[in-house]
């Protein structure tokens, strides 16, 4: 025996191992998962980071980029409407007789066809209105419902227009008032119509755009126009309708109407 004692152990223990064997450790299961898991949490917060980069990148497309698209095709569609204006054949002499006013003429799906102004929102506000209602069409502007009467023509002048993008033509039609003056310019005319009433209605609810409004299979005896556009805005539940009906036809060689002229 030696003095100073006893051998110590060796270092592990020999447990389950055999003397002189470092003892293994497994790891216990849920420190085998914990990689896992954090792994499968740094995938979902990417992919939220992602969708979140992808929503907010549609909502800049939606609500400022639309707007810059819908100013150029303005531009272009009111420089082609003041062309075609210019262009036009001046109107028959006159016969003493009194009668409707000239129709306006059509245009093709998606072409200008007559200029909206409404003084309540200021002297700067004048979208080109163009044809039809598809959805391409009311990317370019404040759309005229085929089929309904044109400006000035004894029925309903329907016009639908966007309310959030596609540079909002009718961002504040619910501002609108009993009594406010909306303008319709024409080639040779300006036609104002004065605000009845408005309402919102089912989305559905196509009587409005009767020649007389929700009075199916009335013949017409006043020109009438329908404003229509999403409600509430940025959301497509309802329909915001604005009616008004013809108050005054003023020709564009006497000067803009009074309604205008007070701007």
């Amino acid at each position: 025996m030696s003095r100073g004692g006893p051998p110590p152990p060796p270092r592990g223990g020999g447990g389950g191992g055999g003397p002189g064997r470092p003892r293994r450790r497994y790891p216990s299961a849920a420190l085998a998962a914990r990689p896992v898991g954090g792994r499968v949490t740094r995938g979902l917060g990417e992919i939220m980071i992602t969708a979140g980069v992808v929503v907010v990148l549609f909502l800049v497309y939606q609500l400022w980029i639309t707007d810059i698209l819908a100013a150029r095709t303005q531009s272009d569609l009111r420089q082609d409407l003041t062309t075609a204006w210019a262009h036009r054949p001046p109107p028959p002499a006159p016969t003493g007789e009194t009668g409707p006013p000239r129709a306006v003429p059509p245009v093709d799906l998606g072409e200008g066809l007559a200029v909206l102004r409404v003084p309540r929102f200021g002297a700067d506000y004048a979208p080109v209105i163009v044809e039809g209602v598809s959805a391409d069409a009311l990317r370019r502007g404040p759309g005229h419902f085929p089929g309904t009467a044109m400006p000035g023509e004894v029925g309903n002048f329907v016009v639908s227009g966007h309310r959030t993008t596609y540079g909002k033509p009718f961002g504040r039609v619910d501002e609108l008032r009993v009594g406010d003056p909306i303008v319709v310019e024409v080639a040779d005319r300006y036609f104002t119509y004065r605000v009845t009433r408005s309402e919102v209605v089912d989305p559905h609810r196509l009587d409005v755009t009767y020649p007389v409004p929700e009075h199916p299979g009335i013949a017409p005896t006043s020109a009438i126009m329908t404003l229509t556009t999403c409600h509430p805005r940025f959301s497509a539940r309802s329909r915001l309708i604005v009616f008004a009906e013809l108050d005054q036809t003023t020709d564009r060689a006497d000067g803009p109407p009074p309604a205008l002229a007070d701007e």
